[in-house]
Formats: structure tokens, C-alpha cells, sequence
């Protein structure tokens, strides 16, 4: 999933969105591209290495598959850091990105060697030793330290601009960039020190990992105002889930959080066993984290900028309200029922219809997002075999910009020196400008709407002058010839 689902979206998230937040190209795409089938195929390798354990050459296809999978990330971060500098515009939520990037390529770095660690384990007891050891603190530089980081500096640009919420405090985003790389990092440490020695003391420390990314998901919603109302004409299906995955990954972190009490305060009292540890609730903690507010999230923007991107108005595409009740159902029901099989065998049984939910509600999510990509296609072939737009129009804030580019395409001068970038791509003026309002330009790139619409409004009127002038000329003369 980290690799697979996670990872591709991050890198097409990357390449796509972060270059037109820089008002720039990407650099080097073609390098860019190369990412893709080198995570694939790294992604394919492992599997086979996995399911051939311990048969050769398993060992050799992991290996391998490291390798490459490295390569996919080192490749696309050295792209997007030669875009950053590019841009010479530096963001707050450049070092998220970045810090991101480095545990990204940290997992990567590290994923041969966990492959290693657990495939080629020579006893039972040495394979769960190991994966007691390794396992959780390489997970949290996965979903932590990768996907969690990434979706807090994508929030910083993305929320505020994409609905008009507020934008958060220098002095949160400061705080947030160090309290989690720092959690992360002492976390894993302290966690690996208490395998490695016996000492569970060091459990102590690696819990105030806990601790801190709870109070970094209860500050993010009241940092944005994010339950607040939003303008009636950013409403639209994204928001609900955005909403529901920063509810998830408060739920996520609190049990998190918990986890020390309640394995010595509610499950070692009740079941007896001699490790004071529940898989189970541990598991509950990690499925919230990642169905609820990672791929709720990825649901929830993608929801956005897919039809954005093609052209579509979102808040006329499909509502998504079936993914969003079978991917909350499915999770809710995941996390209790994986939580009660600590007590009650029978909770399995429950627990398998969870993901036949989730499955449900993203096989109607990815159908929504491959419509789209479709109905893009076919709206910029559309495009490019129409001739200019006639008729009586009115120049307003919910003018669409394909709408002034199509009648005044001297216009796009004017959208650019404004610091619209990603008009200056053809493909974007015959797709996402179909979708995009003047009023919503201006509020996702901090434009005064009125000063936009009164240089727009002067070049009209004296474009029209001019072709009423042209008219009355050609007029004069049919008239004098006849």
C-alpha cells in the first residue's frame, strides 16, 4: 500500500500540483516520468520476492526491487528540488515537502533491509523477534514520516487556497515542522534502544511520539477553521472528506496515545498474557491512520483537482456520497471490531466485511476519477476543433476564464502578468480554465478580484470598440459600393 497506492499518488500529486503552486514548469519531466515504471516495476519485483520466500531467488528479487524503488525517489525528488529552485519562491510548506521527500527515500533506503531482516529470518522466533523490533518504528517513517508530513505542507498550500481557509500561524507551521520530524526521530530511536537492549524505559520516550502528533491533529482543524463555513462557491465534494480524514487522524493519534494505558490499565488485566502489548489495538491505531485519514485525504483531493484539472466543474460532477458512507463505515467498523477480537473471537467474522466496504467505496472513487480523466480528453478535443465563442456575455466574478480566453485571447497576457502560470500551458486553457471561475482564480492565487476584472473589462470594451468601429467601416463602404 505505502509504495503502491501511497507512493504513486504522492509522486503524481507531486509532479502535477507543486510546479503550478510555483507558478513554473517542471523540470527535467522526462526524468520524471522514469519514476513511474521504476517504483512499478520495484513494487512488482518485491511481490514476487515475497510470495518465492524462502525459495530462490527471492533474496536477489528484493534486492533488486530496493534498488530500484530507490532510484524512483531519489530520481523524483532530485526533480522536484532542481523545480523548487527554479521558482525561487520559497513557501511555508517547502520544508514539509522536503523532510518528507528525505523519510520517503529513508523508507526506500531501508526497505531492502527490513525485506532482508523478515524473508530471510533462519527460525520462527527470530522473524517475530525481528518484526517486534523493526516493524513499528519503519512503519511510522512510512505513514508518519512519509505520507503524514507530506499531507500537512500539502494542507498548508492546498486548504487555504482550494477553499479559502484560514491560514495557519508562522508560528504553528514552525512548530508543527519540528515537533513532528523531531517526535519521529526520537520515536524511532527509542523504540529500536528498547529492542535492541531489553530496556523498556525507552518505550517512554518513543510514547511522547504519540502524544505530540495528537496535539498536532487537534490544533490542524482550529489552525484552518476548518469546520467553519466556506464560500458558497468552494463548496463542493472534497471538502467532506478533507473534514473526515482530519477526524480520522484524531482518532488515529489519541489511540496512539492511549496505547501504554490501555495495554497495562484494560488488556494485560483482562486477557492475562504475559506481554503487555495488544496487536489488535495497535492495529486499530494503524488502520485509522491510514484508511482514515491517508486515503481519505487522497480521496478527498484528488476529488477536487481531478475534475478541476479536466475541466469539469466540480460542483457539478458526481457527489461521491457513496465512497464517502462505505469508506467511513468500513473503517469505523475495522477499528472497533479489530479492537473487540481481543475479547471476542466472534469479531472476526465482523471484521472481514470492513474491507469489502472500503474496496466498495474506492472501486466508485477510482471509476469517478477515470471519468473524469476521460471527460477532460474529450473536452479539450472539443476545444480544439471550435471556433471562437458568440453571442451576448456578461464579464463577471463567476465568469469562467475559458469563457474570456475563447472571445479576447489577448487576454491571457493579462491573466499572466497577474501570476496565473499554469494558463500558459495550452492544455490547461482548453481544460482547467473551463472549470475555474475569475472569482475563484483570484482567491486560490491571492489576485484582488476587482483590479482583475477592471483590466479585463477595459481590454474588453475596447476590443469591442474597435469591432464596432470595423463594422461600421465594412458597412459605409458596402453601402458607398452599392
Amino acid at each position: 500500500m505505502v509504495f503502491g497506492f501511497v507512493g504513486l499518488f504522492i509522486l503524481g500529486f507531486a509532479f502535477q500540483a507543486f510546479p503550478r503552486f510555483k507558478h513554473v514548469s517542471l523540470e527535467h519531466p522526462r526524468m520524471a516520468i522514469l519514476a513511474l515504471p521504476l517504483m512499478l516495476a520495484g513494487i512488482a519485483l518485491q511481490t514476487v520476492g515475497h510470495l518465492l520466500a524462502p525459495c530462490a531467488p527471492y533474496l536477489f528479487l528484493g534486492m533488486l526491487a530496493g534498488l530500484l524503488q530507490v532510484a524512483a525517489v531519489a530520481l523524483s525528488g532530485w526533480v522536484l528540488v532542481r523545480t523548487f529552485r527554479t521558482a525561487r519562491k520559497p513557501e511555508p510548506y517547502d520544508a514539509f515537502v522536503l523532510s518528507a521527500w528525505l523519510w520517503f527515500l529513508a523508507a526506500a533506503v531501508l526497505n531492502p533491509v527490513i525485506f532482508w531482516l523478515f524473508e530471510g529470518a533462519p527460525t520462527r522466533e527470530q522473524f517475530l523477534w525481528r518484526v517486534a523490533s523493526f516493524n513499528i518504528p519503519y512503519r511510522d517513517i512510512q505513514l508518519l514520516g512519509t505520507a503524514g508530513i507530506m499531507i500537512l505542507g500539502v494542507s498548508l498550500r492546498f486548504l487555504p487556497h482550494a477553499y479559502g481557509l484560514r491560514e495557519p500561524s508562522s508560528r504553528w507551521r514552525r512548530l508543527v515542522l519540528w515537533a513532528a520530524n523531531g517526535a519521529l526521530v526520537c520515536g524511532i530511536a527509542a523504540f529500536v534502544l528498547s529492542a535492541l537492549t531489553g530496556n523498556r524505559r525507552w518505550l517512554g520516550a518513543y510514547q511522547l511520539t504519540g502524544l505530540i502528533w495528537l496535539a498536532i491533529a487537534l490544533s490542524a482543524p482550529r489552525q484552518y477553521r476548518l469546520f467553519a463555513s466556506v464560500h458558497p462557491s468552494e463548496r463542493d465534494r472534497g471538502l467532506k472528506f478533507i473534514r473526515a480524514a482530519y477526524s480520522w487522524f484524531i482518532v488515529a493519534t489519541a489511540l496512539l496515545a492511549v496505547t501504554p494505558a490501555y495495554n497495562l490499565l484494560v488488556y494485560q488485566p483482562a486477557v492475562g498474557g504475559p506481554s503487555p502489548f495488544s496487536h489488535a489495538f495497535f492495529g486499530a491505531y494503524r488502520h485509522a491512520l491510514t484508511v482514515g485519514f491517508i486515503t481519505m485525504m487522497i480521496v478527498g483531493v484528488s476529488s477536487k483537482v481531478a475534475p478541476t484539472l479536466s475541466g469539469v466543474d466540480v460542483r457539478a460532477a458526481a457527489s461521491l456520497w457513496p465512497t464517502f458512507v462505505l469508506l467511513n463505515l468500513g473503517n469505523a467498523l475495522r477499528v472497533t471490531t479489530e479492537i473487540a477480537t481481543d475479547y471476542l473471537p466472534g469479531a472476526f467474522r465482523i471484521m472481514g466485511v470492513s474491507g469489502f466496504l472500503e474496496v466498495a467505496g474506492l472501486t466508485l472513487w477510482a471509476a469517478d476519477v477515470i471519468r473524469c480523466v476521460r471527460v477532460g480528453k474529450s473536452l479539450e478535443r472539443t476545444a480544439l476543433s471550435a471556433g471562437p465563442a458568440s453571442g451576448s456575455w456578461e464579464l463577471g466574478p463567476q465568469t469562467k476564464i475559458a469563457e474570456v480566453l475563447e472571445r479576447y485571447p489577448e487576454s491571457l497576457q493579462v491573466f499572466l502578468r497577474h501570476g496565473f502560470a499554469p494558463l500558459s500551458n495550452p492544455v490547461l486553457r482548453r481544460t482547467m480554465a473551463r472549470a475555474v471561475t475569475l472569482e475563484q482564480a483570484c482567491r486560490r492565487e491571492g489576485v484582488p478580484l476587482e483590479t482583475l476584472l477592471a483590466e479585463l473589462r477595459k481590454l474588453t470594451s475596447g476590443r469591442q470598440a474597435e469591432r464596432e468601429l470595423i463594422q461600421i467601416s465594412s458597412s459605409e463602404k458596402a453601402h458607398a459600393g452599392g
